[in-house]
């Protein structure tokens, strides 16, 4: 058997290390000698040892590598890498989110940037019939969820769709919120149909807005909510409603994000 400082050095791992270990239940010693308290370990504890490395090295938490030792079940180890997969591929999709705001930040420093970039036009929003779907969803990335919703509602009574730019999302609540958010999509029909379980018809009423269109990517938003927030007060005027987006090109429409048309609006009324 090896003492804990001989077993550090052929494990490469820290004795600081290996104490943790034993404090939390993952790896004990397999002797313990009452009278000098030192810690011995036998050779083949470095397979076990070896796995937890190697368990750690993806990612997993000393809580989730004790229970896979503690069970040996293949099917238990399967969940926890399935598991650990997911996790992993919304790490990605963060650290991709990332990369493209410090491009456009990049960019952006290259080209310079103008208020001016964010032309600000005020219009009326016509009346207009409406299909709408609105819920509480977890977050704003969850929103296509919706769209998909809203379209195969209108499957279901062939609804046709205007040809006016018809996706409009409407946030209604009346301060940001990073989770839990109120969200109402809404699309442009022809016609008349019966309202369902999921989505309703009604005649949207005419509003004023302040909107501002861009191309490219939402990363821009802090910018065009500055220069929308600009105008509204250097003109006199306030907001009255919710802030929307109208879809002229989507990303369903276009995976690529340099093609997507978008147009950020405020109801707004004069002070």
């Amino acid at each position: 058997m090896f003492k804990i400082g001989e077993f550090s050095k052929v494990s490469n791992i820290t004795v600081r290390t290996l104490r943790h270990y034993e404090k939390v239940g993952l790896l004990l010693p397999s002797k313990v000698d009452q009278q000098s308290g030192y810690r011995y370990y036998k050779a083949e504890q470095l397979g076990v040892l070896n796995q937890i490395k190697l368990l750690q090295q993806v990612g997993l938490s000393l809580e989730s590598i004790k229970e896979i030792l503690r069970s040996q079940d293949l099917s238990v180890l399967n969940y926890y890498y399935e598991l650990r997969e997911q996790e992993i591929h919304l790490e990605l999709e963060t650290l991709n989110a990332k990369k493209q705001l410090v491009e456009e930040l990049k960019k952006q420093l290259k080209e310079g940037v103008s208020m001016e970039k964010y032309n600000v036009v005020k219009k009326q929003l016509a009346v207009r019939n409406v299909m709408s779907i609105r819920k509480v969803i977890p977050s704003f990335s969850d929103e296509g969820q919706l769209w998909n919703k809203l379209y195969l509602e209108a499957q279901k009574q062939q609804v046709k769709f205007s040809n006016q730019p018809s996706g409009i999302s409407i946030y209604h609540d009346k301060e940001y919120q990073e989770a839990n958010v109120d969200v109402e999509v809404q699309s442009e029909v022809i016609g008349k149909y019966k309202d369902t379980e999921e989505a309703t018809f009604f005649e949207a009423p005419a509003v004023e807005i302040a909107s501002v269109t861009f191309h490219g990517s939402f990363d821009q938003m802090s910018l065009v909510s500055q220069a929308l927030a600009t105008w509204i007060d250097a003109n006199g005027y306030k907001i009255s409603g919710p802030m929307m987006n109208i879809s002229h090109v989507s990303p369903a429409e276009d995976p690529n994000p340099d093609h997507w048309i978008n147009e950020v609006a405020f109801v707004v009324e004069k002070n």
